[in-house]
């Protein structure tokens, strides 16, 4: 503590001239100092990926805020020194390596004299959790300082603190200090590593910062050490200028009259060749009583709107003269996903001369699903619908200024579409090696061979890779559907990775749906189907994919293995604010395991979508870290990058990277033939976006005028200092004396049942159904404050999200009280064998951390929002699940879940309580700017 107090008093220097402070990563990937953790975020979206040094620790480390309030790290440490198999040093696979995810979120941001407030977690999940910690942070800014004082425990050994000057004449430049609370006796072989050597102490450094790179050189424990990084704004919408992009259509055609477009086909050929030349493709045109109409696709532009945009500005230079309106259906491949409806053609006219606005043109624009017989219609007019018949060059093109350093690609290729391009993939910590890397060249043929019925090939000619040199054999006792990975790479030659057609079909508007048969995968052959539904407003999506399947053997040709299987999955994709996106997906996965696969992802502005997967089957995976009592769970993050904004001209192009075990088998999927969802998620997106038209004449037109407000429609975690006040005046309204009289009544009665119920659950203890109750119960929990996210993301519906809200907050404040009674009463769990009344207050040890049940505290905090809330008091029954599991697993005793209970339900109802006050609050006027309009609104509860 002497050396903490004689840092922060050293910084505290005269106050310069205010400025922006930086948000600097620390040696683990989170925002803080050199290795502690502070309370700051950097800008929403910032992706920030670079590679630390602090003897004996090594870490390749990427994180991402996600919000202005959450962030999410992953890390992949190696420490010097120590061996990662000891017992088998021939394998060749060096030091000890070791996966670790990070999580951090603002309960308070800075205000007035207030800090910014924060809660941590390092090693929260997904890893062996060597490095794990929990932590919270405050930090307030005086001057060109920013102060960080916070406390942890587990790795992060109590208090911790330091400052960062940020001098406004230098604004690149930063000094850091901190006072470095780690534990470093506790780490892994720290007696190997030399970390046993480090004590607590003080630690210095300098930082610089260059645009989107960064760099920090430290002094810490007697060493040297640095952390270099990237930052990518993923907010920002493009990051290089589309200096290559060609431009729209803008000739000046003499324009035919109705007649002669009638009379004379060649009116419409020029069209189509005008719009091919723009890579439109599937192009169809027709013109009836005043409308010209057209359905085509485009293959290059990232954008539906911009691509319906282009389209319609060359319709416009080639239209008859007595054109009244203009009709265009885009199709995502040959799927007729969206029609747009211009029935002001002068003023569409106007709006590309830029002599109208957008708010001007958006309400003569109609916006709808395609229906499946809108263009069948027109077919049946002969003279009034044509196909350009005019043949694709048939030519191999090689090309270097897309998203591959370079690529052949070829129409009309052996009447196809050709496609050739180097491939890289990588894989990390396999005990043979902790890096596998696989470099290859890809080919892709496709063609048309009727309507909506298309051929897919693909070819792989591995050129280097070192996954074939993998030798410890997998110990999974599943099917072995992914874990056998390295046999298939052993036999190094050309192989056929796909060859399948696909039929699709659109019976109805917004009902899509596929057949496919043949080689899927590398790993899989079969053939199923898939059907999609949408909602109107596109806020969702649901499908059911059933495929019959056959292990296919390690040649890679045509030859299969004796292993068979079906698979059917149900998914519900459901899109919310902010650009999030949740996925809940149940059935039965590739090594006939059966459960359900949870995701989540954030789409930013940019396009580049970050997201995580976990996935809960039945598949007892006991591969390490698993173990019978506690299986794996597959589990892993991932990044899709739209590479439209790296690249000098607009692309579809997208890239992509995940990271998760690789040799695993359970809850497993076959790689999708033509997945619905994810080919019409885009343009179903944009067109719901604002109004269907960004970037609809290749300019961002006047989305983001200033808005004015009454500063009531903050969001969290502003308003979680709203909900806390109003908190604290329910509270006052409640007898606590009478409260917690009962409880502790109630407490204290189930405590006589404690022996009772504890013989139950041993005696029942290798029953399946006391086993799969435990796994439903301890899930629970998660599962109430997942859907809970997601409805308080949903802002379609206030009242709902509201109290996603509370039951958010409630789960939070029930962790924190559950863990702080936990260290305060230090009640033995009945797996110490010591008695239900043994007690040793303060105690680090988790065999006397059992009352209250954590779990059960989180569930009824949870559920108690909306039980009130909507009166489903059945809810509280659900969550004694979680009260009946932590009992059968032996954990808790009786009561201690009855304590959880009683603390959760009590603090899920202030949590309630204090939400319904702040929305009264929020019931006041606002003042609404808008596109020519301003006018006062008021919400009524």
């Amino acid at each position: 503590m002497r050396g903490l107090s004689l840092l922060v008093a050293s910084l505290f220097l005269a106050v310069l001239p205010a400025s922006v402070l930086a948000a600097e990563p620390s040696v683990t990937g989170q925002t803080g100092l050199i290795s502690m953790p502070d309370a700051r975020f950097a800008p929403e979206g910032s992706w920030r990926t670079g590679m630390s040094f602090m003897r004996p620790y090594q870490a390749l480390w990427t994180n991402v805020t996600l919000f202005p309030w959450m962030e999410g790290s992953f890390r992949y440490t190696r420490i010097y020194h120590v061996p990662g198999f000891p017992e088998d040093q021939a394998i060749g696979y060096g030091d000890y390596k070791d996966k670790s995810f990070d999580a951090k979120l603002q309960l308070v941001p800075e205000r007035g004299a207030w800090p910014a407030i924060a809660l941590g977690a390092q090693d929260a999940g997904g890893g062996t959790g060597i490095f794990r910690a929990l932590y919270g942070a405050a930090s307030k800014r005086v001057g060109d300082v920013d102060l960080t004082l916070g406390y942890g425990r587990q790795r992060i050994d109590g208090v911790f603190g330091g400052a960062r000057w940020s001098p406004s004449s230098l604004p690149s430049w930063s000094l850091v200090a901190e006072y470095d609370a780690y534990n470093y006796q506790r780490d892994f072989s720290s007696d190997l590593s030399g970390a046993a050597n480090y004590k607590k102490a003080p630690a210095v450094g300098i930082e610089y910062r260059w645009g989107w790179l960064g760099a920090k050189l430290f002094s810490s424990h007697e060493h040297l050490g640095f952390n270099t990084y990237i930052s990518v704004p993923l907010e920002q919408r493009e990051f290089i200028p589309k200096v290559d992009e060609p431009a729209p259509y803008t000739k000046i055609n003499p324009r035919p009259t109705e007649a002669q477009w009638q009379e004379d086909d060649r009116h419409r050929a020029r069209l189509l060749r005008a719009l091919r030349e723009q890579d439109f493709r599937n192009v169809r045109i027709g013109y009836h009583n005043g409308r010209l109409e057209a359905s085509l696709t485009n293959f290059r532009i990232s954008s539906m709107p911009r691509a319906v945009g282009r389209a319609a500005r060359t319709m416009l230079s080639f239209a008859p003269l007595e054109v009244r309106e203009l009709r265009i259906t885009y199709l995502e491949g040959s799927l007729p996903v969206t029609t747009y409806t211009f029935i002001n053609v002068p003023l569409l006219q106007r709006y590309f001369n830029g002599l109208a606005s957008r708010g001007q043109l958006a309400p003569y624009v109609a916006i709808e699903y395609a229906g499946p017989d809108a263009l069948r219609e027109e077919a049946d007019r002969a003279e009034t619908l044509i196909t350009f018949q005019e043949p694709l060059p048939q030519s191999l093109v090689l090309q270097t200024n897309e998203a591959d350093f370079f690529a052949l690609r070829g129409e009309n290729v052996a009447g196809g579409r050709v496609y050739v391009r180097p491939a890289f993939s990588s894989f990390f910590n396999d005990p043979s090696g902790a890096f596998r890397y696989d470099l290859s060249i890809v080919g892709n043929y496709s063609r048309a061979l009727a309507e909506q019925t298309f051929l897919q090939a693909q070819a792989y000619l591995p050129l280097y890779e070192n996954i074939s040199d993998v030798t410890s054999p997998s110990n999974s006792e599943l099917p072995h559907v992914r874990s056998d990975i390295a046999e298939y790479r052993r036999h190094n030659h050309l192989k056929l990775s796909q060859l399948l057609v696909n039929r699709f079909y659109h019976s109805s508007e917004r009902v899509y749906a596929r057949l496919s048969g043949g080689i899927y995968e590398e790993m899989f052959s079969g053939a199923g189907g898939q059907v999609l539904y949408l909602p109107r407003d596109g806020r969702w999506g649901a499908d059911l994919d059933v495929n019959w399947l056959k292990q296919r053997d390690f040649d890679g040709w045509f030859g299969h293995q004796h292993y068979e299987t079906v698979t059917a999955i149900a998914s519900l994709n459901y899109r919310m604010a902010h650009g999030v996106t949740g996925t809940l997906r149940a059935g039965r996965f590739l090594a006939r395991d059966e459960g359900v696969r949870a995701e989540v992802k954030r789409r930013f502005a940019s396009g580049f979508e970050v997201g995580a997967w976990y996935t809960v089957t039945n598949g007892n995976d006991i591969t390490s870290p698993g173990s019978p009592s506690n299986p794996y769970y597959d589990k892993g993050v991932f990044m899709l990058w739209r590479l439209d904004t790296l690249l000098t001209r607009d692309t579809q192009a997208v890239a992509g990277f995940s990271l998760s075990p690789w040799t695993r088998d359970v809850g497993q999927m076959v790689a999708s033939p033509g997945d619905l969802y994810s080919l019409l998620e885009d343009p179903v997106y944009r067109m719901h976006s604002r109004d269907g038209l960004s970037r609809f004449g290749d300019r961002d037109d006047d989305y983001d005028l200033p808005s004015l407000g009454t500063g009531r429609d903050r969001i969290w975690p502003d308003l979680v200092a709203d909900d806390f006040f109003s908190g604290l005046r329910a509270a006052g309204e409640v007898d606590w004396l009478r409260t917690a009289a009962l409880g502790t009544g109630i407490v204290v009665g189930s405590a006589l049942l404690d022996h009772a119920a504890w013989r139950f659950a041993e005696r029942h203890k290798d029953a399946h159904w006391m086993k799969q109750g435990i796994r439903v119960g301890n899930a629970l929990p998660v599962a109430g404050l997942g859907l809970s996210a997601v409805f308080a993301f949903d802002k379609s519906r206030p009242r709902l999200s509201d109290t996603g809200v509370a039951a958010l907050e409630a789960g939070g404040l029930a962790l924190l009280a559950s863990s702080g009674i936990k260290y305060v009463a230090g009640r033995a769990r009945p797996t110490a064998g010591v008695g239900q009344s043994d007690f040793h207050a303060g105690s680090r040890d988790d065999r006397f951390h059992s009352f209250p049940s954590r779990h059960a505290a989180i569930m009824w905090a949870a559920v108690t929002p909306y039980a009130k809330e909507y009166g489903m008091e059945w809810l509280y029954g659900v969550a004694a699940l979680t009260n009946a599991a932590r009992t059968g697993s032996r954990e808790h005793w009786l009561s201690d879940t009855v304590g959880g209970a009683v603390l959760g339900y009590a603090i899920g109802s202030l949590a309630w309580e204090a939400r319904r006050e702040s929305r009264r609050g929020k019931n006041g006027p606002s003042l609404a700017v808008g596109p020519g309009t301003v006018g006062l609104a008021w919400e009524l509860p």
